[in-house]
């Protein structure tokens, strides 16, 4: 039995700490719902997962969705989108194994990549989706 079962919520707080230095406004799970007459921020990280699964290797996706605003109506803006995109991954690349307090250890990889328009929005996301392995041997 294991008594150290780690969460999504687990997950989602490693992958934020690790992006801070993206340095830009990080959210987890959804974006901040709009009040009537305001407009979305013009780029934002969101990070948020499937299902983790059990045992001494918990593994679950995790979806890192970076936002940005359009450069004209349905036209993305690119640049921006190749350039952070490149910046998240370089950083999660660099943790394909580390040890972290109290002791879990983890795993990132990249699993895939790609650009969606934002539906009612005038704006695009690159959706980077990764594999979150714990080692959880507690």
């Amino acid at each position: 039995m294991m008594e150290n079962f780690l969460t999504t919520e687990y997950v989602k707080d490693r992958i934020y700490e690790l992006l801070l230095p993206v340095n830009k406004p990080i959210h987890l799970s959804t974006r901040p719902t709009l009040l009537p007459g305001s407009s979305a921020e013009p780029e934002c990280i969101v990070i948020n997962t499937l299902p983790i699964g059990r045992g001494v290797m918990q593994k679950c996706i995790v979806n890192v969705n970076y936002h940005v605003s359009d450069i004209a109506k349905g036209v993305p803006d690119s640049a921006k989108l190749q350039a952070v995109s490149d910046q998240i991954i370089g950083i999660l690349k660099e943790y394909t194994s580390i040890n972290v307090a109290p002791d879990p250890s983890y795993l990132i990889d990249i699993e895939g990549q790609e650009t969606i328009r934002e539906q009612n929005q005038v704006e695009h996301f690159s959706n980077l989706r990764f594999s979150f392995k714990l080692i959880n041997n507690n």
